[in-house]
């Protein structure tokens, strides 16, 4: 490895404590093993070792010295205890094996010494310190200058390192980390570090965390799985992502999701299913998997079938509660999962009936005394409560509705509804984009299209419990849904692929006329039937 500063000049330095001379001459990218070089001088490695344990070494050397050491754990030496003349390398303060390694030159001394001195290094001492420093400084953060910040983002940096890179066997006796890592108080400081408002501690305790899930042993947090996913899901949200693939990892383990989603809070829960939605989403092209498991996705569309009722009390009343977000946040994600058709004949089964093949639940959930409501059912709601007035629910087919004018009239009257007030708000004078229905309608469709695509236990299903009527008189524009129109004649075309009985049912259809369309009138078009009957065009609007 090429450096600028030999083991010998280091030596005179250090000993003269010329710090500034240090800064210059030693840089943390030297320590990083590139391809086809040398590995460090072990020597050196130790004697910035023997720095870092010096009581009277001011910041910005510590700094220094965790940055080159932390560097030298990525791809130089791996970590091994050493022994030598009765003083082991877990004592940091005083004469510790760091001198002995200086001082004696063993490094390059291979007589009489079976230790690895050419691809291994006792970090042990440096472990301790780095433990002690997080223990004491990580508790609390808000009164820690700078310096400390970096120090203490540093000390988890390199353990992260250290454990992550350079432990290749974490249970062996010859490295025996978990000695130093298996501390509660330490593992408390680090899951505070990442509610820290500094961005670079945070991040470096959320890799921590990730890597401590995926690389040590599994119980390695034996704290409650919720306790972890909490303190999880604030970075989460603020955009670290390894605190997202943590979080994600933890849920994946075997009873873990379901167990948490059931004993966290609304608002939680709403936190996690937009980090699933955008995960999904991000995923789309790829492997689903990697986001939910099949048993996580069927366990979505049950907590859907019992839960979608909610979205019905909104029909005309705007809702105090946060409950239907939650549906919202479900269905949208569902509308994902199934485009790539990688969920199980369980979960399209349940999505169009509430019912089950192989019932993996403990209760037969079309038996459930709830009242599941089926897709179907839930579709078929939405559609006949918005025939039966001017709710929340009734299409709006007139553009002029929810034109940028209106809605600025409009809007202030939403915003300043008081909780009195709340239950007298209308769909007149509010904007419909704002209410938790809207879209809905339209994602329904859009499952149910995805779901009956080329399976034939789902097509023939939806036709028994006469869902093809229903989805064409939803064959309208709708500006509370936007591309409902879209997603229906979708939906049919997959009902009616290789499936002759469904395409009868669309072929038996009579034709009654042609219906006025207020949302072509607006803007100058209307329909044209030719004179045979077997065309219908869009033609200008003739005006009187």
């Amino acid at each position: 490895m090429t450096t600028h500063i030999d083991s010998q000049k280091l030596k005179m330095i250090i000993n003269e404590k010329d710090w500034d001379q240090l800064l210059q001459n030693v840089k943390p990218k030297h320590f990083v093993r590139q391809e086809s070089e040398t590995i460090l001088d072990a020597s050196i490695l130790a004697q910035m070792c023997q720095v870092l344990l010096s009581e009277v070494t001011p910041d910005t050397i510590i700094i220094l010295c965790l940055k080159c050491l932390g560097n030298s754990c990525l791809d130089s030496y791996k970590h091994k205890q050493h022994m030598i003349e009765n003083v082991e390398s877990v004592k940091y303060k005083s004469k510790n094996l760091y001198n002995e390694l200086v001082e004696s030159d063993l490094c390059k001394q291979r007589k009489n010494c079976d230790y690895p001195h050419e691809s291994h290094f006792p970090y042990d001492g440096v472990i301790e310190w780095t433990v002690d420093y997080i223990k004491i400084h990580g508790k609390s953060t808000y009164h820690l200058i700078d310096n400390e910040l970096d120090i203490l983002r540093l000390s988890i940096q390199f353990l992260c390192n250290l454990f992550t890179y350079a432990c290749p066997n974490i249970t062996s006796t010859e490295e025996d980390i978990l000695r130093y890592l298996n501390c509660d108080n330490l593992k408390q400081a680090i899951l505070s570090c990442m509610q820290s408002d500094n961005r670079l501690l945070a991040n470096a305790a959320c890799i921590y965390v990730h890597n401590a899930l995926k690389k040590l042993c599994h119980d390695y947090f034996t704290m409650e799985k919720k306790d972890i996913f909490l303190q999880l899901l604030k970075p989460s949200k603020e955009g670290f992502t390894s605190a997202k693939d943590a979080l994600l990892f933890l849920l994946h383990q075997p009873n873990i999701f379901e167990d948490v989603y059931n004993n966290i809070t609304m608002n939680e829960k709403l936190d996690l299913l937009k980090i699933i939605y955008d995960e999904v989403w991000n995923a789309w092209q790829s492997d689903f998997n990697t986001v939910l498991t099949e048993d996580q996705a069927e366990f979505l569309a049950s907590t859907f079938c019992k839960k979608s009722d909610l979205i019905l009390k909104t029909v005309d009343t705007y809702v105090n509660s946060i409950d239907p977000t939650e549906i919202i946040l479900i269905l949208n994600i569902l509308g994902l999962l199934t485009t790539q058709c990688k969920i199980s004949e369980n979960v399209r089964s349940l999505l169009i009936n509430c019912k089950c093949k192989n019932i993996s639940f403990q209760y037969n959930l079309i038996e459930c005394k709830n009242n599941i409501i089926t897709f179907i059912d839930l579709l078929m709601s939405l559609h006949m409560m918005g025939k039966e007035a001017d709710n929340y629910f009734t299409p709006i087919t007139n553009l002029s509705q929810v034109a940028p004018n209106t809605q600025r009239r409009t809007v202030n009257v939403c915003s300043n509804i008081s909780d009195v007030e709340e239950s007298e708000a209308t769909a007149a004078n509010c904007d419909p984009q704002e209410h938790p229905a809207y879209g809905f309608k339209a994602g329904l469709i859009q499952v149910i299209a995805n779901v009956v695509h080329k399976n034939k236990m789902c097509q023939d299903l939806f036709r028994e419990i006469d869902g093809i009527p229903l989805l064409l008189d939803c064959c309208n524009i709708d500006a509370r849904n936007p591309l409902i129109l879209q997603w229906t004649i979708f939906a049919l075309r997959n009902l009616c692929e290789g499936n002759p009985e469904n395409q009868e049912i669309i072929k038996n259809c009579k034709k009654t006329g042609v219906p006025d369309n207020p949302a072509l009138q607006e803007i100058g078009l209307t329909l044209h039937e030719d004179a045979d009957g077997k065309l219908i065009r869009i033609v200008p609007l003739r005006r009187n």
